[in-house]
């Protein structure tokens, strides 16, 4: 009997250490990540960028390579870029179509995060074709995605919501401090999404033109009608471009022209002149010369609402 109870305390002081030892070890692995270093986290755009940054906070070491443009859907990288990247914990991209670099580097496909992968049955087309070759397959058409993703704030807090994610597999022990950051984001995005809804449903039956087919997830969300051109703002109006724009006033009764940045003030009044208002929706894609995202499209707000009469 003596000899059973010895036996029985052996194992139960075995069983003990080995749970001790296993709570030592994770402990250590806890403490481990804790003082890992930030994770190098490269953005193709703002809106990854400014996501990114609202989540990690000063937690992750953040770089936005395409900050100088407009337009980064236009970006090449250049060689120094590539490998930065190639050296990099996460590389966050918009997917639908926004990086078409992304074909002409090579990249890990462990680094990338394809943000709109997980809403991919509501990409839109450009509306624009392109053309390829699949070697003996031959020629193939495919039509282009819009990229614009984040001009729904429903899809931006979606890709918001990935980038979360990526981070917490990245970083699982910063995993609360993540969430905790995500939800005042998402909160916000989730506001500002109500309050444009709200704004073009009171407007509801104003006819739109815009200056650039990049605007499809915009008028999707927000049910706005328009047509779109091809028009740069600072590009003075010629008169095959009036022509088609009273084409436009007469068939479709077009009343506000959406710019990307600011127009020239003679298309201001040209346009004016056919009864047509000019207002500025900054796609917001590159990096604002001042404020941020949520600044940028609250300021797309109030251009919308003035279009539509309404009071800020």
């Amino acid at each position: 009997m003596i000899r059973k109870s010895l036996f029985a305390a052996a194992i139960f002081s075995l069983a003990l250490m080995g749970c001790r030892k296993a709570e030592k070890q994770d402990s250590s692995e806890a403490v481990s990540q804790e003082l890992a270093p930030a994770p190098v986290v490269y953005a193709s755009n703002y809106p990854l960028y400014y996501f990114a940054y609202r989540i990690g906070g000063e937690n992750i070491d953040l770089h936005f390579p395409a900050a100088g443009l407009a337009d980064p859907s236009g970006w090449n990288p250049p060689a120094d870029s590539v490998a930065a990247m190639q050296r990099a914990d996460l590389i966050l991209l918009n997917g639908a179509s926004f990086e078409g670099w992304l074909m002409n580097v090579s990249l890990p496909d462990s680094l990338l995060v394809d943000t709109s992968s997980d809403f991919a049955v509501r990409l839109l087309p450009s509306g624009e074709t392109f053309t390829h070759s699949h070697g003996e397959e031959g020629e193939h058409a495919h039509e282009g995605l819009a990229a614009t993703t984040w001009l729904d704030l429903s899809l931006a807090g979606l890709q918001a919501q990935s980038v979360r994610d990526a981070l917490a597999r990245t970083r699982p022990a910063w995993k609360d401090m993540y969430e905790a950051n995500y939800q005042v984001l998402a909160s916000e995005l989730k506001t500002l999404d109500d309050t444009f809804r709200e704004a073009a449903e009171a407007g509801a039956g104003k006819s739109f033109a815009f200056s650039h087919p990049v605007y499809q997830y915009f008028q999707k969300a927000y049910a706005l009608e328009g047509t779109s051109l091809h028009w740069e703002p600072d590009t003075p109006l010629d008169h095959d471009m009036l022509h088609e724009i009273s084409h436009l006033k007469k068939d479709r009764d077009i009343q506000v022209m959406v710019w990307e940045s600011t127009p020239l003030p003679e298309s201001v009044q040209q346009l004016k002149d056919q009864g047509i208002k000019s207002i500025v929706v900054s796609p917001m894609g590159g990096m604002p010369e001042s404020g941020d995202l949520l600044d940028g499209m609250r300021q797309n707000m109030e251009s919308l609402r003035a279009a539509l009469g309404q009071q800020p």
